[in-house]
């Protein structure tokens, strides 16, 4: 979709296979529980139900790895690699490589709820709210909390939710992100500059790369 390169070239191989062929049958599982869990709406609790299953599958970290899921090689932030989504673009999953420097301005998904959970290294997650819920495009926040995703750990968010996003520790990352709903359905999305207080529009260019790994 977009010009940022990544680390090398993915290896088709018979290992590589074997990997890709029971990472999915355990992506599907996890998908099926989440979308149980998730069926009655986004609730905090419904999010935690869905987000054990999420942390579940990020602990498959033989599965997860940077072999499958390469770094960015130039000054993008990450390489996001998508390895499941519904027909009709619901319940989309990425595996995000994200590079030592990935550093992301506070930002929302449109109307979507998001689920991230940790496979390697250590991600920063400050989460703000709308001063003004009726206007997304209103820039003053209020900051809700701090939350550092890592393995055995993931931070929720409502449809209503903010975060700042940073890695940690000068070391790369791997990190499984899921979505009520892909990108390009999260429909009008904004970024927010809190010493300004301002908002404007976040485009799907300063993601990097988005890649269909299915």
């Amino acid at each position: 979709m977009l010009s940022v390169k990544c680390e090398g070239i993915v290896v088709v191989s018979i290992e590589a296979t074997g990997r890709k062929n029971e990472r999915n049958q355990l992506v599907m599982q996890a998908m099926k529980d989440i979308r149980v869990a998730m069926e009655a709406g986004s609730s905090l609790d419904n999010l935690n139900r869905a987000k054990a299953h999420l942390i579940a599958l990020a602990t498959q970290q033989h599965l997860f790895d940077f072999r499958d899921f390469p770094l960015p090689i130039d000054d993008a932030m990450e390489c996001s690699y998508l390895v499941h989504e519904a027909p009709d673009g619901s319940y989309s999953l990425y595996v995000n490589s994200g590079a030592p420097h990935q550093y992301y301005a506070p930002h929302d998904h449109g109307d979507a709820w998001a689920i991230i959970a940790g496979v390697t290294g250590r991600e920063r997650h400050q989460l703000y709210l709308r001063r003004n819920p009726g206007e997304p495009g209103d820039g003053p926040l209020v900051k809700k909390g701090e939350f550092i995703v890592a393995a055995g750990q993931a931070v929720t968010m409502q449809p209503d939710g903010i975060h700042e996003v940073n890695a940690m520790d000068g070391k790369p990352l791997l990190h499984l992100h899921l979505y009520a709903k892909n990108f390009t359905l999260q429909g009008e999305r904004w970024k927010y500059d809190l010493e300004e207080g301002t908002a404007e529009r976040f485009y799907l260019d300063e993601l990097g790369s988005i890649t269909d790994a299915r």
